[in-house]
């Protein structure tokens, strides 16, 4: 009864948020692939929901494997890592000012906007739902509301935000099928990865690599000349400031 009662909030809580978002759009008067990226969320969203039930299955399948190959395990790690993305697009911005050329500039800074707003997406879901890490051993219906304890932020991963955020805008700039595999690869064994080693549930990655997916693929299409988005440090305070030209 228990379980029932975490699965159908956490159901209305990511069916919520996928309603006030679409309905924003809708006011206000979106364009075709926002709508499209919207009803692909929503799909993102059933899906993970349902796939709440097999994820004790699938770590259990996990657990009886070992990622030995600790050169590739670092990789997946390092590849999701927030701020070493972070770095990468500070330097890509920088050398837009070598090379002037202003294709490195809109990937620069749709990876910044993608990175940042994935990111809010993902500390807010952590935040607010706070479900227990596999390795806690608590079950994957194991969840703690409102909680900043690192082992209650499983849901959702982080790291595959990240990867997937990255992997969607440099693809889609190369546009090439064996750049997009390499990249999608990379992705794959960042989320690969944080299962294995018992940090998150399948449920987890997926969810986090829709949201990056989605949220790189909007800041891709949507026209940056409109608005801009600042990030800003102040004392203890961190933080994205949004700023839109009429």
């Amino acid at each position: 009864m228990f379980k029932l009662k975490n699965y159908l909030l956490i159901f209305t809580i990511l069916l919520f948020s996928y309603s006030l978002v679409y309905s924003q759009v809708q006011n206000n008067e979106a364009k075709k692939t926002s709508n499209n990226l919207l009803y692909k969320s929503g799909a993102a969203v059933l899906t993970t929901s349902l796939l709440f039930l097999l994820d004790d299955e699938i770590r259990t399948r996990l657990q009886k494997k070992s990622l030995e190959n600790n050169t590739l395990q670092t990789i997946g790690k390092n590849y999701g890592e927030f701020y070493y993305n972070l770095a990468f697009t500070g330097t890509l911005y920088l050398s837009n000012f070598i090379f002037k050329d202003e294709r490195i500039a809109k990937t620069s800074k749709a990876l910044l906007e993608s990175l940042l707003v994935g990111g809010l997406i993902n500390g807010s879901l952590k935040f607010i739902l706070g479900r227990a890490r596999p390795y806690k051993n608590k079950g994957n219906y194991s969840f703690h509301w409102f909680e900043t304890d690192n082992a209650y932020n499983s849901l959702t991963s982080g790291h595959t935000v990240t990867a997937f955020a990255t992997s969607t805008i440099l693809a889609k700039i190369f546009d090439n099928t064996y750049a997009s595999i390499l990249l999608y690869g990379l992705a794959g064994i960042t989320a690969y990865q944080r299962m294995i080693s018992d940090n998150h549930w399948f449920t987890d990655v997926f969810l986090g690599a829709a949201v990056g997916y989605f949220t790189a693929e909007y800041f891709y299409n949507k026209n940056k000349n409109n608005y801009s988005i600042i990030p800003f440090i102040y004392k203890d305070v961190r933080g994205i400031s949004l700023s839109y030209k009429f």
